[in-house]
């Protein structure tokens, strides 16, 4: 009779185990490629397993067990990925850190998630010394990418002696907890969002399915930072596969070009504004896109003359779907028939493993046509906010997820996106979605970007405000971004001013920090003091 132990072994869901299969079946495969002072540096599915296997036994020698937690703040390289892997191995808890958060967001997160190790690429070594000065606990320090100190123990070193064999005395359950990770905070302190093996290794299979691609498409180059759920989900679906993932710190339209070409990327998923960076570069009809088959955007939307132009230029279908990190990436998805056929911003249906509804602030399901806020219920579905049972019970109210995300389902059950409900605009009685306004601001010649926002307003309550980036060298007016919203807008959704910037504020994943352009410009309509 099989004992327990056994049996768990045999049916455990562990993302781990994705790598060892990948290890067993493609050795030789690389996995991983990253490019160092211009040198390409591969490390094959054999090697990124056998370094995990290491990196988990140098972290269990130290005092690192199953179910602590372990902060990574890195950028996007082959130690953060072996470090994820170590961790899902190991069963200790991953929290990948955004350390482009202000010091004190970061150490919250440190601090919060209780964790007892830290990884820190070297150019992050002064925040982690200030962060962790200020936490009453011992931590094991280690460097991601960069050298050792007498603080932090060298990423190579903790792998040394250590043992490349399989990890086998291990034994993690479906819903043990993987990771945390902590969701931006503009009005209160990040939530860290509880992610299980389960969530992580469902949502992996059910992307693949959801953007129809397969393991011999789905070589991706890694440009957002994984320490963002979009990211890091892309990344593992790649591993998941046995496809190669290829690490991209920061974005070069010339670069990312090339790669495409020279690595054969299969898949890439970019923000708008960087899918519109590659079609305005110089040498954009230099290179083969051959096997480019399918171009993902996300977290804004895209205006139909670019969608036309990237059809053109890359050869390959074009889709955008929604999810959080609270459902762990992908919820909903739009396939290239409707994106094609329908204007606006449309998600689409709910993905392979996704129930999708609209529901009023009661819990009453919403017919077809009427706003509400989107809610999923999926497998995918995180365990809930770390000690955060408010935000927990108030996330999962009447059995589904709310996502906090207004729309309505059309004639074909496709999901329009209205606004977040935090960004709707109400100017003189009516409800203005940012998101309609910002569609026709970005189809204006000249604008590179917009976030737009409702001011105090005497007369209208809020007055619609779109904050713009002009592209390079490009004479743009005020005049002229209005009289092009009117062809196209109500007269209570064009924009009462237009204030145009070089740059808009962004957070690391791409969004526009609208909560810092609503205090900035807070007085903007106020009548000046006597």
């Amino acid at each position: 009779m099989a004992t327990t132990l056994e049996i768990n072994l045999i049916r455990r869901i562990a993302m781990g185990d994705t790598l060892r299969r990948r290890a067993s079946d493609s050795p030789d495969k690389e996995a991983v490629i990253e490019f160092i002072n211009g040198r390409r540096i591969a490390l094959t599915y054999l090697e990124l397993h056998q370094r995990a296997n290491q990196l988990t036994r140098g972290l269990r020698t130290r005092g690192i067990n199953q179910g602590d937690r372990v902060a990574i703040l890195g950028t996007n390289t082959s130690q953060l990925i072996t470090c994820l892997m170590a961790c899902f191995k190991g069963g200790f808890v991953a929290v990948p850190v955004n350390f482009v958060q202000n010091p004190t967001d970061v150490e919250y997160n440190i601090e919060h998630s209780g964790a007892t190790a830290i990884f820190a690429d070297e150019a992050l070594h002064g925040l982690t010394e200030q962060v962790a000065g200020n936490i009453d606990r011992n931590f094991v320090l280690v460097t991601l990418a960069g050298a050792g100190t007498d603080a932090f123990t060298c990423f190579e070193d903790v792998l040394v002696g250590q043992s490349t064999d399989e990890i086998e005395d291990i034994v993690i359950e479906d819903d043990d907890m993987a990771q945390i990770m902590y969701t931006s905070g503009t009005t209160a302190r990040p939530k860290g969002v509880m992610l299980s093996h389960k969530n992580l290794y469902i949502a992996t299979l059910n992307t693949v399915i959801s953007i129809g691609v397969n393991k011999n498409s789905i070589t991706n180059a890694a440009v957002l930072p994984i320490f963002h759920i979009t990211a890091e989900l892309f990344a593992l679906v790649s591993l998941h596969c046995g496809a190669k993932v290829i690490l991209q710190n920061g974005f070069n339209p010339q670069s990312m070009l090339a790669l495409m070409e020279s690595e054969q990327i299969h898949f890439a998923i970019l923000l708008p504004l960087m899918w519109k960076a590659l079609l305005a570069c110089p040498d954009i009809n230099k290179y083969d896109y051959s096997s480019v088959k399918l171009g993902m955007y996300g977290m804004a939307p895209m205006d139909a003359p670019t969608l036309k132009k990237l059809n053109e230029v890359f050869g390959c279908p074009f889709i955008t779907g929604s999810g959080q990190t609270e459902i762990n990436g992908i919820a909903t998805i739009m396939d290239e028939a409707w994106v094609s056929a329908k204007e606006g911003n449309i998600w689409g249906d709910g993905s392979i493993t996704s129930d999708q509804a609209v529901m009023d602030d009661q819990g009453n399901f919403l017919p077809g046509g009427e706003v509400g806020e989107v809610v999923w219920r999926s497998p995918q579905t995180m365990l809930g906010y770390y000690r955060n049972e408010e935000a927990t019970n108030e996330a999962q109210t009447f059995g589904w997820h709310h996502s906090g995300d207004l729309g309505y389902l059309d004639e074909d059950n496709q999901f329009c996106f209205v606004d977040r409900k935090k960004d709707i605009v109400k100017s003189g009685g009516e409800n203005v979605s940012s998101v309609k306004v910002e569609r026709s601001v970005l189809a204006c010649p000249g604008v590179a970007n917009v976030g737009v926002i409702g001011l105090p307003h005497e007369h209208w309550g809020e007055a619609v405000t779109a904050v713009v980036a002009r592209q390079p060298d490009v004479e743009l007016s005020e005049q002229t971004i209005i009289d092009h919203c009117k062809t196209e807008l109500g007269g209570f959704e064009t924009p009462k001013k237009v204030i145009i910037l070089d740059e808009l504020p962004m957070t690391a994943t791409g969004k526009v920090k609208k909560h810092l352009l609503r205090d900035l410009y807070a007085n903007l309509f106020q009548e000046p003091s006597a």
